[in-house]
């Protein structure tokens, strides 16, 4: 990376959220290598879940639709079409994970061309320059993880250098959009929500290329929301976005981190989950109900203090 980039770089590393993200990510890194079959068993239902999580979300900003967990579960499960269901959701579900697979091998690849499949598959239009800066921006990333490799760098520095790549990406999109249609006229109010649902689907693929760069880092996979994505991506379409490469990359890490945070702690939770454990503590959860249900049922009765008291 540029020395410019190693500067941003530090600067996310060091933000306050970034610490607090760090710690969620060094408890989850910590359980590994996960040695107990449950805990494998675990992990791999968490991945599951990822992909009809994530694509749930895509295939709501292709359709602008309300897609539901069973929608995107029975497509996971190979579903081509599902009974009293619109059939635009079931296609974008479908395009979103054949997109999610094409992504799968990049971090074992590195080769770009999975990206750029991925997009197409999306119905996404990237031209010839933002696939040209896109792929430098990749380049740089590789270059970077090669050379902190035996630094042993911290996950703070990892995945600040993530967050660059995904505002890097982001503002190369916003640049071709920009071109296109032309949305420099200033407008009041922020930006127009047609201008925000054109970024939200040209930058889709982004969402699977930046779980495959942590992967590469050795950082947890993150997982966003539609709503989430929606207003990441709304700062970048103000006419007034247009900003420093260093600032943007802040701002969008201070709206990330959190999101990152609250993902690590339920991967961690999941992994760590008991069934056993979890039966033992709704039994008592239930019990626990059952006496106040009962307390508060009889909290008008009164003691008889002329009755004997019972000895147990």
């Amino acid at each position: 990376m540029a020395f410019d980039s190693e500067q941003i770089v530090e600067q996310i590393a060091a933000l306050p959220e970034m610490a607090i993200a760090s710690h969620s990510g060094e408890e989850l890194t910590g359980l590994w290598p996960l040695t107990s079959a449950e805990r494998m068993d675990n992990d791999v239902k968490y991945a599951e879940n990822l992909q009809v999580r994530i694509t749930l979300a895509m295939a709501q900003i292709l359709t602008g639709e309300q897609v539901t967990m069973p929608d995107a579960e029975f497509v996971y499960e190979g579903a081509d079409e599902i009974p009293g269901r619109p059939q635009s959701i079931v296609d974008a579900l479908l395009s979103a994970n054949d997109a999610y697979e094409q992504t799968e091998d990049y971090s074992q690849t590195q080769d770009p061309a999975l990206l750029f499949d991925a997009a197409k598959t999306l119905s996404v239009d990237w031209d010839d320059h933002t696939q040209a800066q896109i792929r430098e921006i990749l380049g740089d990333f590789s270059e970077y993880v090669k050379q902190h490799t035996a630094d042993n760098t911290d996950i703070a520095h990892r995945f600040a250098a993530i967050l660059l790549v995904f505002s890097r990406m982001l503002r190369e999109i916003r640049a071709q959009i920009k071109q296109q249609i032309g949305w420099d006229t200033p407008r009041a109010g922020g930006a127009p929500e047609d201008r925000v649902q054109v970024f939200e689907k040209d930058s889709l693929p982004v969402i699977l290329l930046v779980n495959e760069l942590a992967e590469i880092a050795s950082v947890p996979r993150l997982c966003l929301t539609a709503d989430q994505f929606h207003g990441l991506l709304t700062a970048y379409a103000t006419p007034n976005g247009d900003t420093s490469i260093a600032d943007s990359t802040i701002v969008l890490a201070q709206a990330l981190l959190p999101l990152a945070s609250a993902e690590w702690k339920k991967h961690r939770e999941d992994i760590l989950w008991d069934p056993e454990e979890a039966k033992r503590a709704a039994k008592e959860e239930d019990e626990r109900k059952n006496k106040e249900a009962l307390a508060a049922k009889f909290a008008h009765v009164k003691d008889d203090s002329s009755k004997p008291e019972v000895e147990l």
